[in-house]
């Protein structure tokens, strides 16, 4: 009885979460092209593969709840760990495309609008903190809601690494910091994707 609590919990959890994201990527999205911002832009697809991630882990959450049979002894706890494997692969994808696109960035800087990049930078870092405390608890037990959880907290960073490289631009007019955010948020998401694969 209590398993079943456990999903239903986070069945609603993930569901508040992937909203949430929703949200966070169409807005940056639209302040990405507006503003010209690489780094916003690469923050809107790290946020878009948590979406996905999250939609993977809700449905896998809710095929894992289903009880095991004489076929299936082992009920359907690989679909999770096969949701857990394609999120991370998903974002070492993302990663190494932002990489490049940084690069071409890098040495045809354009100037961007920086109050864009700060402003919608503190909106992702609010809604997805909010995100992170609403699956922390689950993440402890289960390694599908894990995979999901460090997807979160990795753009919390991020978000921040952005709004810091919004400052920047809007005081120093350093628009070259921009591909640079982007390439860095980048590696990092690769050298935190290792672990989990």
């Amino acid at each position: 009885m209590s398993e079943h609590h456990h999903h239903n919990v986070s069945g609603k959890n993930l569901f508040i979460t992937i909203v949430l994201n929703i949200i966070i990527t169409l807005s940056q999205i639209v302040g990405g092209i507006l503003s010209g911002s690489l780094a916003l832009l690469s923050d809107a697809m790290h946020n878009f593969s948590d979406v996905l991630a999250l939609f993977i882990a809700y449905f896998a959450n809710r095929l894992a709840a289903r009880p095991n049979n004489a076929t299936k002894t082992f009920g359907y706890k690989r679909a999770e760990i096969l949701a857990a494997l394609f999120n991370v692969s998903v974002l070492i994808g993302i990663a190494i495309f932002l990489i490049i696109e940084a690069f071409h960035k890098f040495y045809h800087p354009e100037a961007i609008n920086s109050i864009w990049v700060i402003g919608l930078g503190t909106l992702s870092i609010v809604l997805n903190a909010a995100s992170v405390l609403l699956v922390k608890e689950d993440a402890h037990d289960n390694m599908n809601i894990k995979a999901a959880y460090l997807h979160l907290l990795t753009d919390v960073m991020t978000s921040v690494a952005v709004v810091f490289g919004g400052v920047l631009m809007y005081y120093f007019g350093l628009f070259w910091i921009d591909p640079v955010i982007s390439a860095c948020v980048a590696v990092y998401l690769i050298w935190a994707s290792f672990g989990l694969v």
